[in-house]
């Protein structure tokens, strides 16, 4: 347990895979910075191994761009245990006899060790990254609720306590990064704007029994209703699986969760089709509202956002979480080197460097992710001739596809 007013260069509020992912980039490119992680709820126990249930609700498309960071990270030979390779990628608008077929055959510049990414449960995920924090110097302070944070020129002040005690801590760091979700209680109360466009659809997440294996194929499937992704899912017990993602109205949602698991399994066989062949079986149903936050500021003085406080984005790309780690290897390259004096001009420029440099990469994935549902979804005709001339020219086109796949596997910035 840290001592009251106990100070850092670092401290991340947020232990999630955004906040965790960062503290392991901090102390592997920035060995010379103090780092401290809060982190509300307890964290896995490091010695734990990784106990899955065959369906799951929750996984994490990771590009190759990603996965090569992870590698640089030492974290690539734990992970693979529990990851199934992307191969391929099919896109298609159903009714439509056009699609695109996107492969590590024609795509090498833009794979990881013959993948184009990889699907992890988060159930996996997560445990992985806090056992590779356990054996870094970061300070993991768990369960650890900020109540309260207060800014100045030498930096942040954190009031936080820790859950089983409620004994009241000080905590003093040069940068303070939030890393704590949607609607952020710290964003909140720093008077941080956060702009808001609701998509009045349900992410609707399951995981699919299939009849046969996916054979690392991930489909992104627009239907009627809205984009359905099936990502591949190592087998577990004997069966195929795969991990099934719905953005629909609210609407339909509701309805599924009324039907049985046959009757389930047959509405989203239905809006699919058979590219994957039979559904066989389906586990637990959750269902998430869409839309697009942003926050207005990213960065302040001694201040930076990160994770999807900073940007939560439409799931149809699964470009959220490696959009994240994008911005979290940015800002750890920042702070690499020689720190500027406290409180100093070179120090705010630092910070300034990190959201000029981010800027792009974020308004070309947030922009993508945003209109590229509406655009599928339109019933309007020169849309639907425009998304369609989009696949063919993914399919005839080769530097148009391969500028496509870099983006999205995270090798294009």
């Amino acid at each position: 347990m840290t001592e009251a007013g106990q100070q850092f260069d670092v401290a991340i509020v947020g232990g999630g895979m955004a906040g965790a992912s960062l503290a392991l980039m901090l102390a592997h490119f920035c060995p010379q910075l103090s780092v401290a992680l809060l982190e509300q709820r307890a964290l896995p126990d490091a010695s734990a191994s990784v106990q899955l249930p065959s369906f799951d609700t929750r996984a994490t498309a990771i590009a190759a761009g990603s996965l090569q960071l992870f590698q640089q990270l030492g974290l690539w030979s734990a992970l693979r245990e529990y990851c199934a390779p992307i191969q391929r990628i099919q896109v298609s608008d159903r009714g439509h006899s056009f699609g695109a077929s996107l492969s590590t055959h024609t795509q090498q510049q833009a794979s990881f060790q013959g993948m184009l990414g990889a699907v992890i449960e988060n159930a996996a995920l997560g445990p992985i990254l806090h056992r590779a924090l356990a054996d870094t110097a970061v300070q993991l302070l768990a369960p650890a609720r900020v109540s309260r944070v207060r800014m100045d020129s030498a930096g942040a002040h954190l009031n936080w306590s820790a859950a089983e005690q409620g004994f009241q801590y000080k905590l003093t760091t040069r940068l303070l990064v939030i890393a704590d979700g949607v609607e952020s209680p710290l964003c909140r109360q720093l008077g941080i704007e956060i702009d808001t466009v609701k998509y009045q659809q349900r992410a609707l997440v399951t995981t699919v029994g299939l009849q046969r294996d996916h054979g690392g194929v991930a489909f992104e499937r627009f239907t009627a209703l809205g984009p359905m992704a099936l990502l591949p899912l190592q087998q577990r017990q004997g069966r195929h699986r795969a991990a099934l993602v719905w953005a629909c109205p609210e609407s339909e949602a509701v309805a599924l969760f009324t039907l049985s698991e046959e009757e389930r399994l047959l509405r989203l066989q239905e809006n699919f089709g058979w590219r994957a062949g039979r559904f066989e079986r389906a586990g637990a149903l959750q269902g998430y509202p869409l839309s697009l936050s942003l926050a207005r500021e990213q960065w302040r003085r001694n201040l930076v956002l990160v994770g999807n406080c900073a940007h939560f984005l439409h799931p149809v790309a699964g470009q959220g979480f490696n959009l994240t780690l994008r911005d979290c290897y940015a800002l750890a390259q920042t702070l690499a080197g020689d720190q500027p004096a406290q409180g100093s001009k070179a120090e705010l420029d630092r910070l300034r460097a990190y959201g000029r440099c981010r800027s792009f990469d974020q308004q070309l994935t947030v922009g993508f992710s945003d209109q590229i549902p509406s655009l599928f979804t339109s019933e309007n005709p020169f849309q639907q001739v425009v998304r369609q001339m989009g696949l063919l020219g993914l399919t005839l086109v080769p530097p148009l596809r391969a500028e496509f796949v870099s983006q999205a596997a995270g090798f294009g910035l």
